[in-house]
């Protein structure tokens, strides 16, 4: 996810628009999902399609506003502050599908906001564009993790196949409907930024699938974001590391000290994440 993000904010250094890698990644979706039915052995009844079009809807807005806060904001900001998905991932299980919410649950919770405050704090004391990624971030966060709790919760019922296919060939059909007449313009990008697109599109939908299938197999949407949410610290080393030699990024010199804040927080969400683990074993 991490080293997607970068090849996406590249692929807009180089001329790609947001709509651009939106698509780019709704379509990559729509042919990495499509080999599932040929594991689908019986479908559902057809009145129940309508639990895949609702996760389609909530990933394909949570997509979109994903792109969007990778574009308002630096890399290592918008990274680490989608591991609060884990927390909103246990809160919504309990309002969704009824799991109960062990007491440790809430202290992760409360130190997942500490550090989301501590990572963001500069850019939102300064008022600048990133303080609207940071926004972005909470709502992708949200809608993902809504997607996930109904996954783990539909998914084994209708049959993880046929769900997960349903619902990402729905999302490429939706992005299809929708596209009009931005589709040439999409894949008219710049060469350079063509192929960080594809690059960006391929680890994207790679993980997706990983994901997808992990969830839908244990019902289990919390304890696969706790792994999920270390990703905040791939990001802050990626970009401190090899972020201007192998990727052209140069957050570590523009942030302007903002570093050491969002290294900070990202510990503390991933003290966040140690804590549900602890409360999960």
């Amino acid at each position: 996810y991490a080293v997607a993000s970068l090849f996406f904010k590249q692929a807009y250094a180089q001329g790609a628009g947001m709509m651009d890698a939106f698509y780019w990644m709704n379509f990559g979706s729509l042919l990495a999902f499509t080999p599932l039915f040929w594991w689908v052995k019986e479908w559902p009844p057809l009145a129940e399609c309508w639990k895949p079009a609702v996760t389609a809807g909530i990933i394909y807005s949570g997509t979109l506003t994903t792109f969007a806060a990778i574009r308002a904001g630096d890399v290592s900001l918008v990274t680490p502050l989608m591991g609060t998905k884990v927390v909103f991932t246990a809160l919504l299980a309990v309002f969704l599908a009824g799991t109960r919410l062990p007491p440790g649950m809430w202290a992760a919770a409360l130190l997942t906001t500490v550090g989301i405050l501590v990572l963001g704090w500069r850019d939102l004391k300064r008022g600048q564009g990133n303080a609207a990624a940071v926004g972005l971030c909470l709502l992708s966060s949200v809608s993902f993790a809504t997607a996930d709790v109904l996954i783990g919760h539909w998914g084994p019922g209708y049959g993880r196949p046929a769900f997960l296919g349903t619902t990402f060939g729905l999302i490429g059909l939706l992005s299809l409907a929708t596209v009009r007449w931005q589709l040439p313009g999409a894949f008219r990008v710049p060469g350079p930024a063509r192929r960080h697109l594809g690059l960006g599109a391929a680890l994207m939908n790679a993980q997706t699938v990983a994901m997808g299938l992990c969830i839908a197999g244990s019902n289990d949407p919390t304890g696969v974001n706790i792994l999920y949410g270390t990703r905040g610290l791939w990001s802050i080393a990626l970009v401190w590391f090899v972020g201007r030699r192998w990727f052209g990024n140069g957050e570590r010199d523009s942030a302007n000290g903002a570093m050491g804040l969002r290294l900070t927080g990202s510990l503390l969400i991933l003290g966040a994440v140690v804590v549900a683990v602890m409360v999960r074993r």
